[in-house]
């Protein structure tokens, strides 16, 4: 009897070693802490909060709201990254619910990807084709030399130029 219990314990901890961290980070997401979460400290503080001023004021001046957050890898694998930003977006109800106005920039450094999730409002004011070439345009170039804040700044200004024309 002894023997069997030291045996069930024994694979309880194997399969609870097995479970990945992204599991966990699925079904018990961190909460935002503002309009910009670096879970994968990409920023200095300073940084983090330019970047979150600079989203607060667009904020205030139009109702839009922008997430942006950075996603360490443990939180997910590359081929589910795109599925959790989107899940991210819907559970921390980015946007306005009468307007569907959330926009969700999704960063990993480590797997080389960024995703904007647009909600529904935003998607009649911005088109898949333009937010890509934002990220074409103003991300990634700076991504590419290390200089996340500054491609992050870029693109969210390029963002709001484009929603603000589209306004207008």
């Amino acid at each position: 009897m002894k023997q069997l219990a030291i045996v069930f314990i024994f694979f309880s901890f194997l399969t609870a070693c097995g479970q990945t961290k992204s599991s966990d980070y699925w079904s018990n997401l961190p909460q935002p802490t503002g309009w910009v979460n670096d879970f994968d400290h990409l920023y200095t503080k300073v940084q983090k909060k330019t970047l979150d001023s600079l989203i607060a004021n667009y904020e205030q001046k139009t109702s839009v709201e922008i997430s942006l957050v950075t996603i360490p890898v443990t939180a997910t694998d590359k081929e589910r990254f795109e599925d959790l930003t989107l899940h991210m977006a819907n559970t921390w109800a980015v946007g306005k619910k009468d307007k569907s106005n959330g926009i969700f920039i999704g960063i990993s450094k480590e797997y080389r990807v960024i995703r904007i999730q647009n909600g529904l409002g935003i998607e009649k004011l911005i088109s898949d084709n333009q937010t890509k070439e934002i990220i074409d345009s103003y991300f990634i170039p700076y991504f590419k030399k290390g200089d996340f804040f500054k491609g992050s700044y870029e693109g969210i200004v390029a963002i709001t130029k484009t929603l603000d024309k589209a306004n207008h």
